[in-house]
């Protein structure tokens, strides 16, 4: 009669090379497999941050065209002719003071007068690229300020302003082929912003719009 004992020495063999070989082996390709999903998890999280941002961009640009009758830049635009040349977020012009309503008081003109706040928006915190940079260091003396996004890059802003309701549409030159060839000429909006992606570079697939 053969013995149902365990045979105990064979519960305290431990792995042989080829079996802790096996393991690392199936670690490895699971590993290899994650990493891609949160690569995407990640840039999906960043697009939706940055297209949250350009849309809260938009609404404030046209809650201050029906407060003020103008866009927030120093030249209000004129009927007739091409539309003012692309504007970036990157502390060249107030933009983003003016609706953030941390105009200089003194300034002329003064673009917000009445200093409603039309956006809120993060500011950049410890060394972090996502957000507005505020070379006052917080104290309100209406230096301009920039918004750039999660890679440190500012917003490029198309308006308006000759009041044709369309502006030219970026897509329509993005080396991509896949996006360029079926892109109308112009966008039906009064404000598009675009952002131009982890590459850094305009018009290419990358990019993160808020028309599309």
């Amino acid at each position: 009669m053969k013995s149902n004992r365990l045979d105990y020495r064979s519960l305290k063999r431990g792995f042989t090379l080829v079996e802790l070989l096996v393991v690392i082996t199936i670690i490895a390709i699971l590993a290899s497999l994650a990493v891609p999903v949160t690569n995407k998890v990640m840039q999906n999280a960043n697009d939706l941050r940055i297209k949250a941002t350009m849309k809260d961009v938009q609404v404030a640009i046209s809650r201050y065209q029906a407060e003020y009758n103008r866009f927030p830049i120093t030249s209000a635009g004129t009927s007739g002719g091409d539309d003012a040349a692309p504007l970036l977020t990157n502390g060249q012009t107030p933009i983003i003071n003016i609706l953030m309503a941390q105009t200089d008081p003194g300034a002329s003109p003064n673009l917000n007068a009445r200093k409603i706040k039309f956006i809120d928006l993060p500011f950049a915190k410890n060394g972090q690229s996502f957000g507005v940079i505020d070379p006052s260091g917080g104290t309100g003396t209406g230096a301009p300020m920039q918004l750039v996004d999660i890679w440190g890059m500012p917003y490029n802003i198309r308006l308006d302003t000759n009041f044709d309701n369309r502006i030219a549409n970026p897509d329509a030159s993005n080396n991509d082929q896949r996006i360029s060839a079926r892109a109308p000429k112009f966008l039906s909006v009064t404000a598009a912003i675009q952002s131009y992606g982890p590459d850094k570079i305009a018009n290419t697939k990358d990019d993160i719009v808020s028309w599309r």
